[in-house]
């Protein structure tokens, strides 16, 4: 099967990595796959570095008449140049600009519409109607949130309609050995339970709150150490050195802001995952890494995160933006060893055995050879069987 991924999404983002885990993946298969993304985006040198092929002469961010043009014009000749079975257009910008392309020179092409990234329900002007409803051959989704979103705003079928959520790769679990820690060159301290977060510092994740109820933990008397790992981007350091110093905390944080080359050998000496996001988690990245290296986990309940977190077998949900019941939920677990030691290896066995990419990519490979055959009218065969290969739908769990 001949795929475009157009993923116009910033670099560091879960979209961007789910658009470039499963093209990869696709592409192993055996499939030919193009990536396609802005020139200067650090999405295209993670493509590049996962040797995909890739595509940067387009800016589909461009809004000027003029060149939103000569867009059209070049996707078209992308069209007869490549002869794709399946555009997934990644980006909001990707979708209108693929879904006027179809419009105009493609209709046999399958355009798929992927919402890994922006949390926002679909919008309900006449474009997002019309694109939705009749350029669009399927729409997958990573959260059950965004399906009923899709079936409620926009009433589209449930038969238009996929979730086929984010994977891990089993393998990056198999090394938790010191030596392995050894080489992330953090020191954590000792005799205290670790409590970690990993998410971007920017103020949709939380860490404000976070901060605040690491206070209200302390003024309880609950020893505990808090490790926080990401990028700076609207926060910096200075931002949270004076929170720290503000809520009396200087001791009580340790913070990463760098790539660690081997995190979940980290995750793994921590005791508790925390999620304090108000409202991202489309795609919860850092949900699945904690519970495949074996964290119980605290995690607001925003996005996909309650598709996994709401029966409690792995952790515990809480409302978002509140320092009480988040310092709540972590006082809990602390409280409990036995319990913390159950959800971690209920999260650890869940996520290996039911969140691989491997079994992601057989969901993805049936929703593509079932909405290619549905509008071309006809078939194409799999590289394996020379049939669509079979697998469940994950609309169906």
């Amino acid at each position: 099967m001949k795929i475009i991924v157009s993923a116009t999404l910033g670099g560091g983002s879960a979209g961007t990595w789910y658009a470039i885990e499963t093209a990869k993946r696709f592409q192993t298969r055996g499939h030919q796959v193009w990536y396609l993304s802005r020139r200067g985006h650090s999405a295209l040198e993670r493509a590049r570095a996962a040797d995909l092929r890739t595509i940067d002469h387009i800016d589909l961010e461009e809004k000027s008449p003029v060149k939103y043009y000569r867009n059209m014009r070049q996707l078209i000749e992308l069209l007869r140049q490549h002869s794709p079975d399946v555009v997934l257009a990644h980006g909001g910008e990707d979708h209108a600009a693929w879904g006027l392309a179809k419009a105009m020179r493609a209709p046999k092409v399958a355009l798929i519409r992927v919402r890994a990234l922006d949390p926002k329900p679909p919008k309900r002007h006449p474009l997002s109607i019309w694109l939705h409803s009749r350029a669009t051959d399927m729409i997958v989704t990573a959260n059950s949130r965004h399906f009923a979103a899709y079936q409620n705003r926009l009433h589209i079928p449930a038969s238009k309609l996929r979730i086929i959520e984010a994977g891990i790769e089993p393998t990056d679990y198999s090394d938790l050995s010191e030596n392995a820690m050894r080489k992330n060159g953090i020191d954590l301290p000792s005799g205290k339970p670790l409590i970690v977060m990993v998410a971007r510092f920017a103020p949709i994740k939380g860490h404000r709150v976070l901060v605040s109820a690491a206070g209200i933990l302390k003024r309880r008397d609950i020893p505990c150490h808090f490790v926080l790992v990401g990028y700076q981007k609207d926060y910096t350091i200075d931002q949270f050195k004076r929170w720290f110093v503000e809520g009396n905390l200087v001791d009580d944080f340790t913070v990463v802001d760098r790539r660690i080359p081997r995190l979940p050998a980290l995750l793994s000496r921590c005791d508790i995952g925390v999620i304090a996001s108000l409202g991202s988690e489309t795609v919860s990245r850092s949900l699945l890494e904690y519970l495949a290296s074996g964290l119980p986990t605290v995690a607001t309940d925003v996005g996909g995160i309650p598709d996994i977190m709401s029966r409690g077998e792995f952790g515990l949900l809480t409302r978002p933006d509140n320092a009480t019941a988040l310092a709540d939920a972590m006082a809990e677990l602390l409280s409990d060893d036995n319990r913390r030691l159950r959800m971690a290896n209920a999260g650890r066995n869940y996520v290996h055995s039911f969140c691989t990419w491997d079994q992601r990519v057989d969901q993805w490979e049936k929703v593509m050879y079932e909405t290619v055959a549905r509008t071309r009218g006809e078939s194409i065969p799999s590289l394996n069987s020379g049939e669509p290969p079979e697998c469940e739908h994950a609309a169906n769990h």
